[in-house]
């Protein structure tokens, strides 16, 4: 595991898109989680439904993620030292991105995505009945995350602001559902 002390500052910084942050969100009494994904530059997030928290689990919603988005421009993803990151080296052999761990007990440094941990549970609270909910309700509400104007954006969309960075950088998307 790489510590998050060797993060580059370009990615402390926000300095480009392709940076990723990692966590989980659990649901009282079920194994059914979240396995969330922030982006650090554009604030863009992706969940998806896991059986679990596992080391397996996490790194399929996140390889997920990673084809749901123009590949080539995902650099890192930064973890905290939950057993569901384990994998983290699979990202490195299987797609040549740089893997960092948070500090023990000090997952604040990765304070993006769990903002957004705290966004997600304004919709669907730590009581949430998962099993609920279709794949097309938890797109919905990503979505409606994804489209909420943020200050520090200058009042525009994680979308928006995501779309600028492919128009930019002459990518194709590859949308996989």
């Amino acid at each position: 595991m790489t510590p998050i002390k060797f993060r580059p500052e370009n990615i402390n910084n926000k300095e480009e898109f392709g940076h990723l942050e990692s966590d989980t969100v659990i649901y009282r009494n079920q194994s059914e989680c979240l396995s969330v994904q922030y982006e650090r530059l554009t604030q863009l997030v992706r969940f998806h439904r896991t059986p679990n928290k596992s080391a397996e689990a996490t790194h399929s919603a996140i390889v997920q993620t990673i084809e749901s988005l123009p590949t080539e421009l995902i650099k890192s993803v930064t973890f905290d030292r939950g057993t569901e990151g384990a994998w983290h080296w699979k990202l490195r052999l299987d797609y040549g991105i740089d893997t960092f761990h948070c500090d023990g007990y000090c997952s604040w440094q990765k304070g993006g995505v769990e903002n957004v941990n705290g966004i997600i549970r304004r919709y669907l609270p730590i009581s949430t009945d998962l099993s609920q909910y279709s794949d097309g309700d938890l797109m919905a509400i990503q979505e409606k995350i994804n489209n909420r104007p943020r200050k520090s954006l200058g009042w525009k969309t994680p979308n928006e602001t995501y779309r600028e960075i492919l128009n930019s950088s002459n990518v194709h998307q590859v949308v996989h559902c």
